[in-house]
């Protein structure tokens, strides 16, 4: 009989756990600039309400592009120089915005802003899947999130304190190169010691990921949570600002709750799906939860509700995008030598969500009707619930039984 016993984990994990954190917070914190300065950017460039939508998805649409094969060049050359790269470029991103004065530039500046987080959250689910265990993903993905959701939180409040949109830019460029320079010293892609996975074509890597309707599912899961939150959290501090004897500091402060509660729901979430050892339901209730209160929160009157239910909403939101970007480490098919490729997927269905949704759907259908605008936002969040039913089950308990399996067939 063997003894198999748990797998000593290297405390520089939590060094991995916290530089990934650094580096996901950058792209999230310069798109999240962008909400509060909106009623001087729009005159200023002269475009509409649907072309704002894309310049605040403008990072996503970086992310889009590069997802799936940053994916996949990180299963062959490291997380670690894949992720560098994109850093590099979105120190450039950050910086130049205030130097452009038309949308389209502004808009290829903002593209590259969102480069670096578009590769991380693509390949997240490999570098954790190298350094914890599977049982940890979800609480794992649930403590990155926290990072950009602080990041929406902390642009969408402070950014019209600063004093004018270049100070903003610039801070937002020299934040950027400091995180660059940390991820450059403290970033491994794996323990030492740990054996090397096989090296293959991208198109195998590829080809292997795209095979599992798993990883399709949670795709679309991941496009209707983006199409949801973008849209609220992206025109709330706009739509407040234009309300009567509301400031536009003070609408920012308003418009950043959301973000403030997806903090608590990133981390939180996740424990919670975990208590509860199934994920699948959960998904399902907590996306009809947050559809509901997604429509409804915004309408109450300034006041103590109002900051309840904006908390809340903000929190159900972004209480299901950890356990959904883990799913590639724990599915038995994918696993942490596909999980780049896998994960490049999911995070290409998620920022389209997130260009599509708001840019080409939501803000055409309700011009400038704000309850149309975020009831459609409602909308997406509660058909999170439809592809969340075909799931296969993964939650805590599915996990050890599975892992019971394995060490009775070790034995």
């Amino acid at each position: 009989m063997r003894d198999v016993g748990p797998p000593v984990l290297p405390p520089y994990r939590w060094v991995i756990l916290a530089v990934t954190m650094l580096a996901g917070f950058i792209g999230s914190y310069a798109q999240f600039q962008l909400p509060p300065l909106a009623y001087r950017i729009m005159p200023a460039l002269h475009i509409s309400t649907s072309e704002f939508a894309a310049l605040i998805g403008g990072p996503l649409t970086g992310s889009l592009f590069i997802c799936l094969i940053g994916g996949s060049l990180a299963d062959r050359y490291g997380v670690k120089n894949v992720v560098a790269v994109g850093l590099t470029l979105a120190v450039i991103g950050c910086t130049f915005r205030y130097a452009v004065t038309s949308f389209w530039p502004f808009f290829l500046l903002t593209v590259l802003a969102g480069l670096a987080s578009g590769l991380l959250v693509a390949n997240i689910a490999k570098l954790f899947g190298a350094w914890f265990l599977p049982e940890q993903m979800g609480t794992l993905m649930g403590a990155y999130m926290i990072s950009p959701m602080l990041a929406g939180t902390v642009a969408t409040a402070t950014t019209a304190f600063f004093p004018s949109d270049k100070s903003a830019f610039i801070f937002s460029g020299v934040v950027c190169l400091a995180i660059l320079i940390l991820w450059l010293v403290f970033a491994r892609n794996k323990p030492e010691g740990a054996p090397e996975l096989p090296s293959q074509p991208v198109t195998r890597y590829i080809g292997k990921a795209a095979r599992s309707r798993a990883i399709w599912l949670a795709g679309l899961c991941a496009f209707f949570v983006m199409g949801s939150m973008m849209t609220f959290t992206g025109f709330l501090p706009k739509v407040l600002g234009d309300l009567p004897g509301i400031s536009r500091k003070l609408a920012g402060f308003w418009g950043s709750l959301p973000n403030l509660g997806g903090i608590f729901g990133s981390f939180l979430g996740p424990l919670v799906c975990r208590r509860l050892g199934v994920m699948k339901p959960y998904l399902v209730v907590v996306s009809l939860l947050g559809g509901i209160v997604t429509f409804w929160s915004w309408q109450l009157p300034i006041g103590a509700a109002s900051v309840v239910s904006l908390l809340l909403a903000g929190c159900l939101q972004s209480a299901m995008l950890p356990l959904i970007l883990s799913l590639p480490v724990l599915l038995p098919e994918i696993g942490p030598e596909y999980a780049g490729s896998a994960g490049g997927i999911i995070s290409t269905l998620q920022v389209l969500g997130g260009i599509m949704i708001p840019t080409y759907f939501i803000t055409r259908l309700a011009g400038s009707n704000s309850m149309i605008l975020f009831g459609l936002a409602a909308l997406c969040c509660g058909l999170i619930a439809v592809p969340s039913v075909f799931l296969p089950e993964l939650g805590s308990r599915a996990l050890a039984s599975r892992a019971e399996r394995v060490v009775v067939a070790g034995k």
